[in-house]
């Protein structure tokens, strides 16, 4: 001890035990730390203290807990606190420290501090204090933890076997079982040798006694099984090989796998030369080892599988960009905080409605979709305008980004890509058009070419209207028009063709003099183009000479026959008009021969000068040069040209003239530079969901794979595996466009199968699209206020009858009509003004027939090509299209349409309409009829549209529903099949099955039946 110790003073105080809290100490107590207490830490704390809410919390430990006593443990920790306003620590307590207090109130079974405030603004010095001790701890509650702890939530639910995506999971896991078991039914045959043949087809050497049995078969009569692709390589790849893998390791194997291989369909096998013949189905492809194996294709499988593998690993281990993702695709609420709205479309956006702007619920869909904090829902029952919103969206999307980085910020998507296209051509924003990326080349360019000319004739006709446009660039075209001809001279034969162009370039606008020099010399050249070719023509030799050869000469031979052989000669010179003989006179001599009794020595004379003449000019000869050389005369009368137009400019400048002529030319000229200058500008991307995350996508710039907003067109028809890839990749919103009204999602019948043999509840939940399940949980609202859901409820497609009629059978009654009658006037006179026909064909004429797995009518078939045939050339304005439930009537219905003369059947195997309906009365392209089954059809539109029922026995075979109507009982089926029309429907087939009696399943068809029996809007039409 030192001698003179400090003094120093002892404070005792004595507390009364914090009795009333809420919590028993016992069991521990924890304080809820929020967002505005780590603000409030940050006026009293050092920087470094509030870096995080965990360095917060530490801060706050420090300043308002006590130390242990001694000897207790660690955890018991102490802290001095006195009631709250109330008198009760129940209701709310305040935490006293040296420097520091908290206050604390009560929530919901717990408690939160509300604020942090420094001690010397104790205004309650004298209130009781008391001491608390037990567990006692800061828990952090901010934004940020919360939504951790909702994406655990999610996670866990993911994770869940009873979950919604692990019951995808499983499907996922069978999909790769049945692929597996198909590639093992086909096995493996070895090929000795390969010859290549033209158009990519390729020809292999096997032993096909030595491969399975139906495979054998199959590979035989190709024709009547269904389409298969085969892998040709050296080696066969682990992938088929190996049976020791788990259906989920193999979906993941293409990762691993190096086999390089060579795809193609077969196309038949010959027995004799033991060849089978395969077409190449991938672009640029390289050619097929000279002898390997033959196995079935799968690697476009396993990669399909595996995308879908990698964004089901997203949403298992919060990949996913949007937080909430998880826990909305399980169903759950994921609270999402108020937000600043949009409440305004831009004029962009506006515009894309236009003429008559756009309807609000159209205006409600693009704000709800700008709005949402995470997913927005769509429904756009047929002829309701959703491409109209989209192109909407987009629009908008790119006026808010302007200043950012917009380029690609937005993924247009959907299963097909068909309807893919349909997006690109209405997608565009700042006049650009989205980037389609597809690996095989599938319509890639077209959008970006497209704009390319259009842009390009735009810029010709902005130039043309500036005072010495036309001058600016007649001068550079002769310019360039002269340095082509000079270092690569066109042969003599191509020369009046060259000239014709320069003509048709510059002759508008160049001197007259200078036009008319290279006109003269243009005909020249032309001249001498046909007495060339006619030289080279050894047929009008060999026709001219036995009738110059015969001509009389003597006065013998021409008492005999002369003026005969003479007439005989002229007749054939007339009409051979040939430039061989353009020099010679020969007229004079045979008419004076024709009319001749007895021959001077002069006429004879001329006759024998004649015929020497003629066969001088066809023993004639032309040498053409070895190398083609430029004609100055030519050259001169370009360069002056070039140098007229050059001083016209020179004397008049004009720079906006000029900056119009460099960007026109750079458009013509550099189609490669403008794509790629386009797809640094343009705001979208689109693909098809599977190529979202393709090898493609990552070229074009996307490598982080991650956009702002992904817009799923057609989301109700996606397998939600499929859906899942976009998805995952979408950082702020996604939008889901679609009808769950029409058709469903695309599953694999074995799995299908397989997992609703697992119950009803299973079932379906496989049936039901992602789609509607987010559409039926978001219907009528969400719990945190924001709208999630719009349906739109304007159709503008069809006659307000048809409208009418689909709204009653298909929508709850719940679509309007947007156009009026008069604008859907078809003017067929069989018909009679109206909308609605039913042309009976009744069982007499002939019943179903099965094809395979599906039916044909050839009685119905008959009807409608009849109907067609007698209308499509009376009315070219307007589109025809052929619906049925099934693939066999489609078929049977082109053949029908080929002996009326309407179609053809192509080379590679399909059917088409005859070129003479490919295009409108302008001759621009334009399918002015299809026949396709209702799945072909979704999102088609036609002015008439004829629905082949099939269906038709008797009454006694109609006692079960489904075997006696099959597709038509498919209410999603017959929404799309009565809804592609304009201004006619005709449903075509056996009425006695549509009666009164007929089965509820069939209601719709019975409906538009008694429809056309009523009169009215509409009509029964005997054929």
């Amino acid at each position: 001890m030192p001698e003179h110790d400090e003094p120093f003073t002892l404070r005792v105080h004595l507390y009364a035990p914090a009795v009333g809290l809420a919590v028993p100490l016992t069991s521990g107590l924890l304080l809820d730390v929020n967002d505005a207490v780590v603000e409030d830490a940050a006026k009293y704390a050092d920087r470094a203290d509030t870096a995080n809410v965990a360095s917060v919390m530490d801060f706050m430990r420090r300043e308002l807990f006590l130390e242990p006593r001694p000897g207790a443990t660690t955890d018991a920790r102490r802290m001095v606190v006195s009631a709250g306003p109330s008198g009760s620590f129940e209701a709310g307590f305040r935490v006293h420290g040296p420097g520091l207090m908290a206050d604390v109130e009560k929530h919901h079974g717990g408690y939160r501090v509300v604020r942090l405030l420094s001690s010397i603004h104790d205004q309650r010095v004298d209130d009781q204090k008391a001491l608390a001790v037990g567990a006692i701890d800061f828990r952090d509650m901010s934004a940020r933890q919360r939504d951790r702890e909702r994406i655990q939530q999610g996670l866990d639910l993911v994770a869940s076997q009873n979950s919604y995506l692990a019951m995808w999971d499983r499907y996922q896991e069978l999909e790769a079982h049945y692929i597996r078991g198909r590639i093992r039914g086909f096995g493996i045959i070895r090929y000795s040798d390969v010859k290549l043949e033209s158009d990519g087809r390729c020809a292999f050497t096997v032993d096909l006694n030595r491969a399975l049995p139906a495979t054998r078969a199959a590979l035989e009569n190709t024709a009547a099984v269904e389409r298969v692709e085969i892998e040709a390589a050296a080696e066969v790849p682990v992938s088929v090989t190996d049976t020791a893998m788990t259906d989920r390791e193999w979906l993941v194997a293409s990762r691993a796998q190096r086999v390089r291989a060579w795809v193609g369909e077969p196309l038949g096998y010959d027995s004799v030369t033991e060849t089978l013949r395969l077409a190449g189905t991938l672009n640029d492809q390289q050619d097929p080892p000279p002898r390997g194996w033959l196995y079935l294709a799968h690697r476009g499988d396993q990669r399909r599988l595996d995308r879908r593998e990698k964004a089901m690993q997203k949403l298992r281990t919060d990949g996913a960009h949007i937080p909430a993702l998880p826990s909305l695709l399980e169903g759950k609420f994921w609270p999402q905080p108020a937000q600043r709205r949009i409440t305004k479309l831009s004029p962009s956006a506006i515009n894309c409605f236009a003429p008559h702007g756009p309807t609000p619920a159209q205006r409600e869909a693009v704000l709800t979709a700008l709005n949402t904090p995470d997913v927005a829902i769509i429904q756009g029952p047929p002829g309701t305008g959703k491409t109209q919103v989209i192109a909407a969206l987009v629009n908008q999307l790119g006026d808010q980004a302007q200043g950012g980085d917009v380029a690609g910020s937005t993924l247009l998507t959907s299963f097909q890509h068909a309807a893919v296209d349909h997006l690109v051509s209405r997608g565009w924003v700042f006049g650009l058009p989205p980037l389609k990326v597809d690996s095989r080349g599938r319509g890639s360019k077209v959008a970006l070419d497209t704009w390319r000319i259009e842009a390009a004739r735009a810029a010709d006709l902005r130039l043309r209207e500036r005072p010495a446009g036309r001058h600016l660039a007649a001068g550079r075209a002769a310019a360039e028009l002269a340095a082509m001809y000079r270092v690569a001279p066109v042969p003599p034969e191509f020369l009046p063709q060259f000239l014709d162009q320069v003509l048709s370039e510059l002759g508008d606008v160049a001197e007259p003099a200078l036009v008319g020099e290279l006109r003269s010399h243009r005909d020249r050249a032309e001249a001498h183009r046909r007495r060339v070719a006619a030289i080279a023509d050894a047929e009008v030799r060999a026709d001219l000479l036995p009738y110059i050869r015969s001509l009389r000469c003597t006065a013998t031979g021409f008492q005999d026959d002369g003026p005969r052989t003479a007439r005989a000669l002229l007749t054939r010179l007339e009409l051979a008009d040939s430039p061989l003989i353009d020099d010679v006179p020969y007229e004079g001599p045979l008419r004076a021969a024709v009319g001749a009794t007895s021959p001077s020595p002069e006429l004879l004379d001329s006759l024998g000068a004649l015929r020497d003449a003629l066969l001088d000019c066809l023993a004639a000869r032309v040498r053409l040069p070895d190398v083609t050389v430029a004609d100055p005369a030519v050259v001169d009368i370009l360069d002056r040209m070039a140098a007229q137009l050059q001083e016209a400019v020179t004397r008049s400048p004009d720079a906006i003239a000029a900056a119009l002529l460099d960007y026109r030319d750079d458009l013509r000229s550099d189609p490669e530079g403008v794509d790629d200058t386009l797809r640094a500008y343009t705001v979208s991307l689109a693909s098809t969901c599977q190529q979202a995350v393709s090898k493609a996508m990552v070229e074009v710039g996307r490598q982080d794979g991650v956009f702002e907003s992904v817009i799923v067109d057609e989301a109700a028809r996606a397998n939600p595996l499929d859906l899942l890839i976009p998805l995952s990749q979408a950082r702020r919103r996604i939008v889901l466009v679609g009808d769950h009204a029409q058709l469903p999602h695309m599953l694999e019948p074995d799995v299908e199968r397989e997992l609703s043999s697992l119950g009803d509840d299973v079932r379906d939940r496989l049936q039901e699209s992602l789609f509607q399940r987010l559409a039926r949980q978001w219907e009528h609202g969400s719990r945190d206020g924001h709208s999630r859901f719009v349906r739109l409820d304007t159709q503008f497609r069809m006659h307000p009858v048809l409208g009418s009629f689909v709204s009653d059978n298909f929508y709850d009654r719940k679509l309007r009509n947007g156009r009026d009658a008069a604008e859907f006037v078809h003017g067929i006179d069989r018909y009679g003004e109206v909308p609605a026909v039913w042309l009976p064909v009744p069982l007499s004429t002939g019943g179903e027939t099965r094809r395979g797995a599906s039916r044909a009518r050839h009685a119905e078939a008959v009807v409608i090509a009849a109907e067609i045939s007698a209308l499509i050339e009376q009315h070219p304005k307007m589109t025809f299209g052929v619906i049925s439930f099934y693939a066999a009537q489609v078929t049977e219905v082109w053949k029908e349409l080929k002996k009326a003369g309407l179609a053809e059947y192509t080379e590679a195997g399909g059917w088409r309409p005859v070129s003479r309906l490919c295009r409108d009365e302008d001759g621009t392209p334009l399918d002015r009829l299809r026949v396709g089954t209702v799945d072909a059809f979704q999102g088609m539109e036609f002015s008439v549209t004829y629905l082949s029922t099939v269906r038709s026995c008797a009454p006694s075979a109609r006692t079960d529903a489904k075997r006696a109507y099959g597709h038509l009982t498919v209410t999603n089926r017959l929404c799309v099949a009565m809804s592609r029309q304009q201004r006619l429907l005709a449903v075509v087939g056996d009425d006695d099955m549509f009666g009164p009696d007929s089965p509820k399943a069939v209601e719709p068809l019975a409906a538009f039946l008694e429809l056309c029996r009523k009169g009215g809007d509409g009509r029964v039409i005997q054929p």
